[in-house]
C-alpha cells in the first residue's frame, strides 16, 4: 500500500504525459479533418399531423433543403463517407407557432465517430393553411393558323370537367381551366392530347407545383373544315298593290357568304336559297326591307366560315308604280321578217307615216323608251302560212306588228299596219 502511494507526483505526470502523448500520436496518424456537402433535401416526418385536419403546408423559401453542411470528423471517417450518407430530418411534432420546424442532421454510419456537424439553416419554415377544392369546366383553345381555304370547326374535349386541390389561397385564384392545340399548317382534323392550364381572372397562367388535379392531359379533338364563298339568292312571295311592279332588283348585304364543312358537304352547295315569310310583298305600294337570319337555311353539315360575320343579311326588294304612256313610232321603224317563196312584200305608208304605240311597265323603264328607239317587224311567213291554204291573192293586208321592247315593259295595244302582198310572176 505504501508503494502505490509513493511518488504520486511523478505517477500523475505520467499519466498526463502518457494521455499527451496518446493524442499526439492519434492526431498524427488520424487528425481531425472536415468535409462540406451543399444542398441536402430534408424530409419531413408525420406531415399527417398537418394532413389529418384538412390542411395543407407549403415549404417557404426553399427552407428544406440544407444549403451547406459541414461535418467534423478523423480523416478515417471523413474519407468513408458521402453525401448519401448525411440525413437531414425535421418533425412536425415539433412545428413551433411560427410554422417553423427544427432541422435534425446526422449520418447513417459513423455517427458515433462524428465530432461536430454544422449547418447553414436549422430550420424549416412552413405556410399552413386550409385545404381547398374546385372543380372547373376544361375549355379548349386553339392557336396558330390554318393553310389558306380552312377554318376550324368544332372543338371538343374528352373530358369536359377537372378537379384541383391545394391551398386555400392558391385555389382561390384559379378562374379558367384551357387546353390549347397548335393548328398551323393543318387541313384535316386533329385528335391529341394536350396539357390543362390554369389561368387566374386576369389571365395569368397559375403555378400549379402545389396544386393537385385529377388529370394533367386532356384528349381533344379538332375539326377542319374546307370553305368556299356562295351567292344568296331570295324568293319573292305575292304581288304588290294594283298598279305597283317588282322591278326585279334585290339589294343584300352580303350578297354571298362564306360557307364552311366537309368537302362533301360543301361540294354541292352552289347557292344559299331564302324562301322566308319576310319576303311576301302582296299589297305593297313601296320598297320591301327586312333581315333575314341566313344560318336558318344552311344545309345540313354547312356552317358559316367566318367568325366576325352574324349570320344576318339586310334585304331591300325595290318596287315601283306601273305609268302607261303613247308613242308615235315612224313606220321607218318596223320592217318585214321572213320570206315566202313566190311572194314579194312591202309596208304600205300612203295612208300615214306612224302608229301609235300605248306601253306599260315602271315609271323608271318607261322614262328610258323613246320613240325612236322603239322598233317592231311583221312576219309575212307566218301570216302567209296563217291564211287560207297557206295562199293569199295580191292585195294589201293589215299585220300586226312584234315589237321589240325593253324588260319590264308591255303592250297594251294591237298595232297593226298594211302590207302590199304580191305574188311574184
Amino acid at each position: 500500500m505504501k508503494k502505490l502511494t509513493s511518488n504520486w507526483g511523478l505517477k500523475l505526470a505520467s499519466l498526463i504525459f502518457a494521455i499527451i502523448v496518446w493524442f499526439l500520436v492519434t492526431n498524427i496518424n488520424d487528425p481531425v479533418t472536415s468535409v462540406r456537402y451543399t444542398n441536402i433535401p430534408v424530409t419531413l416526418k408525420n406531415t399527417n399531423l398537418i394532413t389529418d385536419q384538412g390542411q395543407v403546408y407549403t415549404v417557404l423559401d426553399n427552407t428544406d433543403t440544407i444549403s451547406a453542411v459541414t461535418i467534423y470528423a478523423p480523416r478515417s471517417i471523413i474519407d468513408s463517407l458521402s453525401q448519401n450518407n448525411i440525413v437531414a430530418t425535421a418533425d412536425i411534432q415539433d412545428l413551433s407557432s411560427l410554422n417553423t420546424v427544427s432541422i435534425n442532421v446526422t449520418t447513417n454510419k459513423y455517427s458515433d465517430k462524428i465530432e461536430n456537424i454544422s449547418i447553414s439553416n436549422d430550420v424549416v419554415k412552413l405556410s399552413v393553411e386550409r385545404k381547398a377544392s374546385k372543380s372547373l369546366r376544361i375549355t379548349p383553345t386553339t392557336s396558330g393558323t390554318l393553310s389558306d381555304g380552312y377554318v376550324i370547326g368544332d372543338v371538343s374535349t374528352g373530358q369536359n370537367m377537372i378537379r384541383i386541390n391545394g391551398p386555400e389561397s392558391i385555389v382561390q385564384t384559379v378562374e379558367t381551366a384551357e387546353v390549347d392545340v397548335d393548328v398551323t399548317g393543318f387541313t384535316s382534323d386533329i385528335i391529341t392530347n394536350a396539357d390543362i392550364v390554369l389561368y387566374d381572372a386576369e389571365g395569368n397562367q397559375v403555378d400549379t407545383s402545389q396544386i393537385s388535379m385529377n388529370a394533367k392531359t386532356v384528349n381533344v379533338n379538332v375539326t377542319i373544315y374546307g370553305t368556299k364563298y356562295v351567292p344568296l339568292k331570295y324568293t319573292i312571295k305575292g304581288e304588290p298593290a294594283s298598279g305597283y311592279a317588282l322591278t326585279g332588283k334585290v339589294d343584300t348585304n352580303p350578297d354571298q357568304v362564306l360557307i364552311a364543312g366537309k368537302n362533301s358537304a360543301i361540294a354541292s352547295v352552289k347557292e344559299i336559297v331564302i324562301d322566308d315569310e319576310q319576303l311576301d310583298v302582296t299589297g305593297l305600294t313601296g320598297n320591301l326591307a327586312c333581315t333575314i337570319n341566313v344560318e336558318d337555311y344552311l344545309p345540313s353539315g354547312v356552317i358559316f366560315g367566318d367568325d366576325d360575320y352574324n349570320g344576318t343579311a339586310a334585304v331591300v326588294v325595290h318596287i315601283e308604280g306601273i305609268t302607261e304612256e303613247t308613242f308615235d313610232v315612224d313606220l321607218k321603224n318596223i320592217s318585214i321578217a321572213g320570206e315566202v317563196d313566190g311572194y314579194s312584200a312591202v309596208i304600205e305608208d300612203s295612208e300615214y307615216d306612224t302608229v301609235s304605240v300605248n306601253l306599260t311597265g315602271l315609271v323608271s323603264t318607261i322614262k328610258s323608251v323613246s320613240a325612236s328607239s322603239l322598233t317592231g317587224t311583221v312576219d309575212i311567213n307566218s301570216f302567209i302560212q296563217d291564211s287560207d291554204n297557206g295562199e293569199l291573192a295580191d292585195g294589201t293586208y293589215s299585220v300586226d306588228v312584234d315589237w321589240n321592247l325593253p324588260d319590264g315593259v308591255k303592250i297594251a295595244n294591237t298595232v297593226s299596219i298594211y302590207v302590199k302582198i304580191e305574188k311574184k310572176e
